[in-house]
Formats: structure tokens, sequence, C-alpha cells
């Protein structure tokens, strides 16, 4: 499928707010609703749009520790060692990464004493090779949308 404008910036306003109706999104864009209808329902069927989800305040959630996990995993492991860790809840984005490091990935727990368990007993013994563990001090740019598109 092709994104065209009128594509790129109705995904940049659902980026925004995924609950905006039809018709808002329309007359944002000065579009026919059933114009915008029927793009969306292209571009979900077409996985362009892959679902809808609901931004939070990880902080006020009770999420008060982030670490950022790089790995070196056998190769001939990689694909079964990623689907341990998306099995693992408080694991929230998973990436395989050139370099020294192979796979990292991000985890969010309550507090540092929460991280040290979860990654001694869920993340260890996945057989992972080496593990380097950085832990997010300060949280400078989140962003739950983009409108590079």
């Amino acid at each position: 499928m092709k994104i065209d404008k009128m594509n790129k910036k109705i995904l940049n306003i659902l980026q925004r707010n995924g609950r905006m109706t039809y018709k808002e999104v329309a007359k944002k864009i000065d579009r026919a609703q059933s114009t915008v209808r029927d793009r969306i329902g292209i571009m979900e069927e077409d996985g362009v749009i892959k679902g809808y989800t609901v931004v939070i305040n990880k902080k006020k959630a009770g999420l008060d520790s982030y670490s950022i996990i790089q790995c070196k995993v056998d190769p001939s492991k990689l694909d079964q060692v990623t689907r341990k860790l998306l099995r693992i809840e408080n694991v929230l984005q998973i990436y395989h990464t050139s370099g020294e490091y192979n796979l990292t990935f991000l985890i969010a727990t309550c507090d540092y004493d929460e991280m040290k368990r979860i990654i001694s007993d869920k993340i260890a013994p996945l057989g992972i090779s080496e593990m380097d563990t950085l832990i997010v001090m300060e949280s400078i740019r989140e962003m739950a949308y983009t409108d590079i598109l």
C-alpha cells in the first residue's frame, strides 16, 4: 500500500488521539467522513495500522525503574530467546541489533529490587552468554507518536 499525503495526515492525527472519530479526523483534513473511514479501514487491513493503544504515565502507574539490557546471544538461539522474552510482561521493547550485542530490550519495574529479581529469575536463565544492564536514570524524551511520516 502506498502511503500518500492524505494517509500520512490521517496517521499523524490518529497517533496523537486514536479515539478520534472519523468525523473529527475528516474535519481536520477537510475530507468526507466516508473517505477517512475507507482509508483507515484499508490501512488496518494492510497492517499499516496495527492497533490502538493508551499512552500511560508509567511513573504514576507505579513503574519507576527502567533498564536497557544489551545481550550477546548465540545466533542459533536468538529466535528462541526472543520468544521467551516476549512472555515476560515487564519487557516493553525488544530489538535484534548489530554491533557487540545482538539483542537489546527495555524492561520496566516498580523498583530496583524487582528489576534484580526479574533479571536473575527470568532473564539470566534464558541462555544469554553476556549481558550488560543500563539503568535509566532519567527519561528525557518518550514519544508515543512521530510526525516523520
